[in-house]
C-alpha cells in the first residue's frame, strides 16, 4: 500500500483547466483511473465537474474570463512552490490563449503540448483562420470578413437570406448568447443581431448556410516533429441545438478525405498539439468543407480511448519525454452520446419532422459512451440533473 501511494506521488500530475462540460470531465477521469494526480483548477461556482472522484485536489483560482494575467500570476505562484513539474492541459480557448501566450514564463514549472501563440491564435480568431484557409485554398463554406457592423449589413442585405453570423472569438460569443452564432432570416434579424452585439468588443462575420447534415470531425495530436500518432475520427449524427450546436451523438468511423485536408493544413504551419477538426460535407460538389480546428480538447474526448485511441494520455508520454505508440486505426461504429442534451436534440428534431429513416434515441447491439454517466463516478451526473432541472425551472418562471 505504502509502495503504491509513492508509485502515485512520483508519477507526473496534469492540470486540468476549469469547465462546466463533459470535455474537462473526460480529461480528468482518464487520468485519475490511471492513478495519475489529478489538479483541478476550479473558478466555475455551478460546474459539475468539480464532483468527480478523481481530481487529487481542487485549486481555487482565478479565471482567464476574468483576468488573464492573475490566472498566469497564480500558476507561476502554484508552480515555484510545487515539488514536481506538471503537465497543464487546457479544456477552453480562453485558457489555451493565455497559456500558449505566456509558455515561456511558465516553461519552468509545467509540461505543455501546445502550439506557439501565433499559430494558436491562427485558429482560435476565425477571421485569421478563414483567411489562413482562403490563402491555402482549402474548402471552406463561402465566407466574408467585414470590417465592422455597418459593412457586415450592407453585405448581408447583397447577398441575400438566409446566412449566419459567426463571431471571430466563440467562447467570448457563446458566453454572452448562449449560442456558437446567429442564424439571419431577414434585415430585422440582421439589425436585431448587430445591435446586441455592438458594445460588446465582439468582432463578427457572415458565412453561408452550407446544405446537407454530413458532418464529421476528427481528433488527433501532433507530435513535436509534427506528425499525426494519434488519430480518431466521428461522425456527428446529432447536435445540440439542433442547427449549428455541439455534436450530441457522434460515431465512429475513419474518413480520410477530410483527415487528409486537416493533416495537410496542420503539418504545413507546422502543428504539435491536441486538435479537433470539423468539416461539413457539401452534397452540391461533394467535397468536405473545413469549419473549424479547435487547438484544445474536445467534449467527445472519452470515444477515442473506446475505439483505441486514447489521445489525452498519447500527448501526456509524449511530451513528459516517454515513449508512446503510434495510434492511427481507430475501431468504427462506437457511439457516443451526450446524456442530456442529446434526448433534447432528438426530441426537437421530432417537434420538426426532421427525423431521418432509422433514426432513434437507444442504440441496441453497440457500445456506447456516455458523456457523463459512469458507474464509478455519479455525482458529475447528479449534480447535472440538479443544475439543469434549475434552469429550465428558471426558463419557465421567465415565460410566465
Amino acid at each position: 500500500m505504502r509502495q503504491a501511494l509513492r508509485n502515485r506521488r512520483e508519477l507526473t500530475g496534469v492540470i486540468v483547466t476549469t469547465g462546466t462540460t463533459p470535455n474537462a470531465l473526460g480529461v480528468i477521469r482518464d487520468f485519475g483511473r490511471r492513478g495519475i494526480p489529478v489538479f483541478y483548477l476550479d473558478s466555475e461556482r455551478h460546474s459539475m465537474v468539480k464532483y468527480s472522484k478523481y481530481i487529487t485536489q481542487r485549486l481555487k483560482f482565478p479565471s482567464t474570463r476574468q483576468s488573464e494575467s492573475a490566472f498566469i500570476d497564480a500558476l507561476l505562484e502554484y508552480g515555484s512552490r510545487s515539488e514536481s513539474r506538471l503537465m497543464i492541459i487546457p479544456t477552453g480557448d480562453r485558457d489555451l490563449l493565455a497559456l500558449s501566450k505566456y509558455s515561456k514564463k511558465l516553461e519552468p514549472f509545467y509540461y505543455f503540448s501546445l502550439p506557439p501563440f501565433e499559430t494558436v491564435r491562427k485558429l482560435v480568431n476565425k477571421k485569421e483562420f478563414y483567411q489562413l484557409l482562403a490563402a491555402m485554398k482549402i474548402a471552406h463554406p463561402l465566407t466574408y470578413l467585414p470590417k465592422d457592423f455597418d459593412e457586415l449589413r450592407a453585405i448581408g442585405r447583397e447577398i441575400g437570406y438566409p446566412f449566419i453570423v459567426k463571431p471571430a472569438y466563440s467562447a467570448q460569443f457563446q458566453e454572452e448568447f448562449g449560442r456558437k452564432c446567429r442564424l439571419i432570416y431577414s434585415s430585422e434579424a440582421l439589425d436585431s443581431a448587430t445591435e446586441r452585439m455592438k458594445g460588446k468588443n465582439i468582432e463578427a462575420m457572415i458565412q453561408e448556410i452550407v446544405p446537407g447534415e454530413e458532418l464529421y470531425s476528427f481528433y488527433t495530436y501532433f507530435n513535436q516533429e509534427s506528425n499525426p500518432i494519434a488519430i480518431c475520427g466521428y461522425d456527428k449524427l446529432r447536435q445540440y441545438p439542433p442547427n449549428f450546436g455541439s455534436g450530441s451523438l457522434c460515431r465512429s468511423a475513419l474518413r480520410p478525405a477530410p483527415v487528409n485536408l486537416a493533416v495537410q493544413l496542420l503539418k504545413a504551419i507546422g502543428y504539435r498539439g491536441i486538435a479537433e477538426a470539423e468539416f461539413i460535407r457539401d452534397p452540391r460538389d461533394g467535397e468536405y468543407k473545413l469549419l473549424e480546428i479547435n487547438a484544445r480538447t474536445t467534449r467527445q474526448n472519452r470515444l477515442p480511448p473506446e475505439c483505441g485511441v486514447d489521445v489525452e494520455y498519447i500527448a501526456y508520454l509524449d511530451t513528459i519525454g516517454q515513449k508512446v505508440e503510434v495510434s492511427v486505426n481507430p475501431k468504427s461504429d462506437i457511439f457516443w452520446v451526450d446524456d442530456f442534451y442529446d434526448t433534447l436534440s432528438y426530441l426537437t428534431r421530432l417537434r420538426e419532422k426532421k427525423l431521418k429513416a432509422g433514426e432513434q434515441l437507444t442504440y441496441r447491439g453497440h457500445k456506447v459512451v456516455h458523456s457523463i454517466a459512469a458507474w464509478d463516478d455519479l455525482a458529475p451526473l447528479v449534480i447535472q440533473a440538479i443544475n439543469m432541472s434549475i434552469a429550465f425551472l428558471r426558463l419557465l418562471l421567465r415565460q410566465q
